[in-house]
C-alpha cells in the first residue's frame, strides 16, 4: 500500500525516518547556535528563543524536546548552558523554514546514530569549488554599516523597545535566516514592530 494510502486508511501515525528525524535536529542547532559549535545557551534562554522569537512552540513543548535532545547527547548541559554535540554538523535551512516538532520529541540517539559528516570529511582534493566574490571599489563591501547606529537608535524610540533588545532579535533573526547583514536584520525587526518602513530606507541610504 502507497504511503498516502496508509495516512488516509489507517489511525496508525506514520513514524519520521531517524534520517528525517536527523535532519531536522540538525536544522534547529543551525538555526539556535548560529553554525557555532562552541556558543552556549541558559535553558532558559533557548526556551525564549524557540517560543517567544521564533514562535516554533510552547514553553511546555520547547522543554521536553531540549530535554530529550541532553538524553540523546545531540546538546550538552554544562552547569545550565546547552552547547550542541561538537560532532555534529549543522544543515543551513531554507528561508521560511519551520521544524517539524514530531522530528524532534523522540531523537535518536547520537552514539547509536552517527551524524553524517560528509561535507566535514571531503578531501583537499575533492573541496567544494569556491565561489568568486568581486568586489566593487565605488564602496565598502557592507555600504550601510554606518546605518545601523542610527536604525537600532529609531526602531528603539518609535517601538519602546531598549537598543540592547532591538539588537538581540535582529541577532536571532541573524541565526535564523543565515548570512544575511545586521541591518538587513534590523529592517526585518523594524517591519515586525509595523513601523515606517520608508524611513528605514531613508536611514540605510542609497550606495551611488
Amino acid at each position: 500500500m502507497c504511503l498516502s494510502c496508509k495516512i488516509l486508511f489507517t489511525d496508525v501515525p506514520t513514524v519520521p525516518s531517524m534520517a528525517s528525524n536527523d535532519e531536522e535536529i540538525r536544522r534547529i542547532i543551525h538555526a539556535t547556535f548560529s553554525n557555532s559549535e562552541t556558543s552556549s545557551l541558559p535553558h532558559d534562554e533557548l526556551i525564549r528563543i524557540w517560543t517567544l522569537d521564533m514562535q516554533w512552540m510552547d514553553p511546555a513543548m520547547a522543554s521536553q524536546i531540549i530535554d530529550s535532545l541532553c538524553q540523546t547527547g545531540w546538546l550538552h548541559n554544562y552547569q545550565g548552558k546547552l552547547t550542541p554535540n561538537p560532532n555534529i554538523v549543522p544543515i543551513q535551512p531554507l528561508f521560511g523554514w519551520r521544524p517539524i516538532i514530531r522530528s524532534l520529541i523522540s531523537p535518536p540517539v547520537l552514539d547509536s546514530y552517527p551524524v553524517d559528516r560528509t561535507m566535514a570529511d571531503v578531501s583537499e582534493g575533492d573541496s567544494m569549488p569556491q565561489i568568486e566574490v568581486v568586489s566593487n571599489q565605488k564602496y565598502p563591501p557592507d555600504w550601510a554599516e554606518a546605518s545601523i547606529k542610527p536604525m537600532i537608535a529609531w526602531i528603539s524610540e518609535q517601538s519602546g523597545l531598549s537598543g540592547k533588545e532591538v539588537v538581540r532579535r535582529a541577532q536571532r533573526k541573524r541565526r535564523a535566516l543565515g548570512p544575511v547583514t545586521l541591518w538587513m536584520a534590523l529592517s526585518l525587526v523594524a517591519r515586525e514592530q509595523g513601523l515606517n518602513m520608508s524611513k528605514i530606507a531613508e536611514l540605510i541610504g542609497d550606495p551611488n
